[in-house]
């Protein structure tokens, strides 16, 4: 047999309610998302009405000899149930969570007493809070997954609350910037403060300008202090979260990448750049100076030369056909043959001013030597050369490209040290051939050895580098300055 509960003790007639009688209360707390129920002493249903039941797949009827659990259908759920009624019974509130047909339900059960305050039953209300389980379930995979990604990445991950300001880190602060674990306070300004003083309004700005703009997007490079003081280049982006019904921006979650050493590189490439421009311009000029300087030498000396040997020739011609006595035909040809001499003079230093043969015919350490007494010869600066062993060591190219650097460092020796005397070094150390110049001058800047505008030591350096050498220009500790260069040895130079 069924039967409709009465309202029940909680349902029962009361002032409070003002002109609502019971049955009109009842009617509305059948409407509600909730479930009120209540039992006697035996934790027999006595009353089961609210909204709930209809979540359940329950009419608001029950049969006469229901009991607490009797229709759950896991035992342990069930038996959650009736230790919460029977803690109940015995004087203690008490609150649990059960799960009915794929519903979570959390419900509060408190003793039941008549007017002269004895515990004859329990009085009990429950609540659907299974979307709400269901969010926390989301929100907190989501979580997880958040971690995750901030663990697999190399990027320092943030998410950002606009409403509280309250921020999350990654685990990539730690990784890439140093920062330990729970370190950094979890709030905006912490941001701002890591941010170089330089880049911080323009940072900000920025951020503020994506928010109040309705942007979706925003991104940014700023330099950010590192956990030991010192500043890292990045590239910081993130993407702003909107609430779908009001549209205002409500948490913006990015991403915070170190790209120092891409702007170290990328800085180096505009100056390698700037400096092999400079240097191509330096060379353009160099062959055309070149080429003057050879074009007026032949012109100056061999043209006058020749031309002046050619009207000897023309007078000693007439003087051998007159019928003068001979005499002044011999003064005449050894004047001719002392201007040959000097033509043959003229020629030879053109040549060896293009490329000494002595480096061809005797070799490297010779053509080092013959260039340091003439160095010391034209500039006055004492110049001597510590020569070791070497040939059959390096390769003609090799041998090339060593001179010229002694050429190219004894002519800032002359232009720019202000040196009273300069030493050369040539020599075997291990699998490498090095070269020294050393100089009692003034010493050059680190500026100035690496500028693009000093073009003479970027062909040294390029001359080096061309052969697999390393090249160096440093002040010395005791005062001028110190070339050095390191080639490795060639395997088979007779190859070469």
């Amino acid at each position: 047999m069924s039967w409709t509960p009465d309202p029940g003790p909680f349902l029962s007639t009361h002032t409070s309610f003002g002109a609502l009688d019971p049955e009109q209360l009842s009617r509305l707390v059948d409407q509600l998302p909730i479930l009120l129920w209540s039992t006697d002493a035996n934790l027999r249903v006595t009353c089961l009405r609210g909204g709930g039941l209809a979540l359940m797949g329950q009419a608001t009827t029950a049969k006469a000899d229901l009991h607490v659990g009797d229709r759950l259908e896991d035992p342990v759920v069930a038996q959650q149930a009736v230790d919460a009624h029977t803690a109940a019974l015995a004087g203690t509130a008490t609150s649990y969570e059960i799960v009915y047909r794929g519903r979570t339900f959390s419900a509060q059960v408190e003793p039941l007493r008549d007017p002269d305050g004895r515990i004859i039953g329990v009085v009990g209300v429950g609540f659907d809070i299974t979307t709400r389980r269901a969010a926390e379930v989301a929100l907190r995979q989501s979580e997880e997954r958040l971690q995750l990604v901030s663990l697999a990445t190399n990027d320092a991950l943030w998410d950002w609350d606009l409403v509280s300001g309250a921020v999350w880190w990654g685990k990539g602060f730690e990784t890439v910037f140093w920062y330990e674990s729970g370190e950094l306070a979890a709030h905006y300004e912490t941001w701002q403060s890591l941010i170089h003083p330089d880049d911080r309004q323009r940072a900000i700005a920025a951020v503020r300008a994506a928010i109040d703009g309705g942007s979706t997007s925003w991104s940014a490079e700023y330099r950010f202090r590192r956990r030991d003081g010192s500043y890292a280049d990045v590239y910081d982006r993130g993407y702003v979260i909107h609430d779908p019904v009001t549209q205002k921006p409500m948490r913006m979650v990015g991403s915070m990448m170190d790209i120092t050493h891409r702007k170290r590189a990328e800085e180096q490439l505009h100056a390698s750049r700037a400096a092999l421009r400079l240097l191509a311009a330096r060379h353009q000029d160099v062959r055309e100076d070149e080429r003057t300087r050879i074009a007026r030498e032949i012109h100056d000396s061999l043209g006058q030369a020749l031309t002046a040997l050619k009207l000897q020739l023309a007078s000693a011609q007439a003087a051998a056909a007159s019928t003068a006595p001979a005499p002044p035909l011999g003064a005449r040809l050894r004047e001719t043959a002392q201007m040959v001499d000097d033509l043959v003079k003229s020629v030879r230093r053109i040549a060896t001013e293009l490329r000494p043969p002595i480096l061809d015919q005797l070799g490297l350490a010779a053509a080092v030597e013959w260039l340091a007494q003439d160095f010391a010869r034209r500039t006055g600066i004492a110049c001597t050369a510590k020569l070791h062993p070497i040939e059959g060591t390096i390769s003609a190219e090799h041998a090339t490209a060593l001179f010229r650097i002694v050429q190219e460092a004894l002519t800032n020796v002359s232009r720019h040290a202000a040196a009273s005397a300069a030493d050369i070094e040539l020599g075997i150390d291990g699998d490498c051939v090095v070269l020294q110049i050393n100089d009692d001058g003034r010493g050059i800047t680190e500026k100035v050895a690496s500028g693009p505008g000093s073009l003479g030591i970027l062909g040294m350096r390029e001359r080096a580098a061309a052969l697999g050498g390393v090249l160096e220009v440093v002040p010395r500790a005791g005062g001028g300055t110190r070339v050095a260069a390191w080639f490795p040895r060639p395997r088979d130079p007779m190859r070469s």
